[in-house]
């Protein structure tokens, strides 16, 4: 996405305005308008009558883009046939249809509600979310066809570690770190530690110089579902995998164990779906063609790592 950026703007000049016609040019013609706004243009002067600023101050518009594109510019010329007045939209989809930019304010507004009134009232990291009362609080009403994007808006937000669709509301689990009433737990005994394990332990893409056999990954903020991992190493994964998965490897590794379900990776700073679908998809539950690209295959993996196992 661009945008305009002024440099040292001594304020911004906000006006109201209203869309009177949107005109959809060739690509190549709106990228030479946004190049060169100051010329003459006969798309422009055929709709001068469309533009003008009434006694309200509300500026009556041209929305112009282009074929395949999601930006747009907004221009009123006063008369003439150039830009006079004009301004850059990165995104114009909210311009188009105001019943989609409706849907955007009302799921950013309970996206909204969701994050504060949990993060502000959980004494434990998690907080439910009762569908009767988001529709009291913020209009939003429970459907199929909206919640899905709204629990992908929730996943997006930093504060948030993990969101579950229950039949009567939402239940959200938060990073400790954005929940002020979190009063913490008594400390517990640790787990045996792994002498083997490096310490201190950075990322887990780290430690792959190491061979791992029957490893479970999981996460240290929130339980998830760890599906065993038979080998994992620096090369295990392709190229294409590596891209593809970066996020996971890039979490930070808090500590290796003797746990629960034997061999335990404890990770923080990663999405815990994206941690359980990394596991899952190692073990083979996903699309043969996802596992192909993303995993060695036998008969072009290199000799292994020194083994790290129990």
């Amino acid at each position: 996405m661009k945008a305009i950026f002024e440099r040292k703007p001594a304020d911004f000049d906000l006006r109201n305005f209203e869309v009177s016609k949107t005109i959809r040019l060739p690509a190549d013609v709106f990228e030479a308008v946004l190049q060169k706004p100051m010329r003459d243009y006969d798309f422009i002067q055929d709709n001068i009558e469309q533009m003008h600023c009434d006694s309200s101050g509300v500026y009556h518009c041209l929305l112009l883009t282009g074929e395949g594109r999601n930006d747009g510019l907004l221009v009123e010329s006063e008369g003439y046939s150039y830009c006079r007045y004009a301004s850059y939209v990165p995104n114009i989809s909210a311009l188009t249809s105001p019943a989609l930019q409706q849907l955007n304010e009302l799921m950013t507004a309970a996206a909204d509600y969701i994050v504060t009134i949990g993060t502000q009232n959980t004494t434990e990291g998690n907080w439910i979310i009762g569908f009767d009362e988001l529709a009291q609080q913020t209009g939003f009403e429970h459907d199929f066809s909206s919640m899905d994007t709204l629990l992908d808006m929730l996943h997006e937000r930093e504060e948030v570690a993990n969101v579950e669709l229950g039949d009567s509301g939402i239940d959200v689990c938060y990073y400790l770190d954005f929940c002020p009433q979190y009063g913490g737990h008594p400390e517990e005994a640790e787990p045996e530690q792994l002498p083997e394990a490096p310490s201190p332990v950075s990322r887990l893409k780290d430690l792959l110089h190491l061979h791992w056999e029957d490893i479970h990954l999981l996460h240290k903020d929130v339980e998830i579902q760890p599906a065993t991992i038979v080998e994992l190493n620096e090369h295990t994964l392709t190229n294409a995998g590596k891209e593809a998965w970066a996020d996971v490897l890039d979490a930070e590794v808090v500590k290796v164990y003797n746990g629960y379900y034997g061999l335990q990776m404890e990770l923080e700073k990663v999405k815990p779906r994206r941690l359980e679908e990394f596991s899952s998809m190692l073990a083979g539950y996903c699309p043969v063609s996802d596992y192909e690209k993303w995993v060695t295959q036998e008969d072009d993996a290199p000799s292994q790592s020194p083994e790290m196992k129990l």
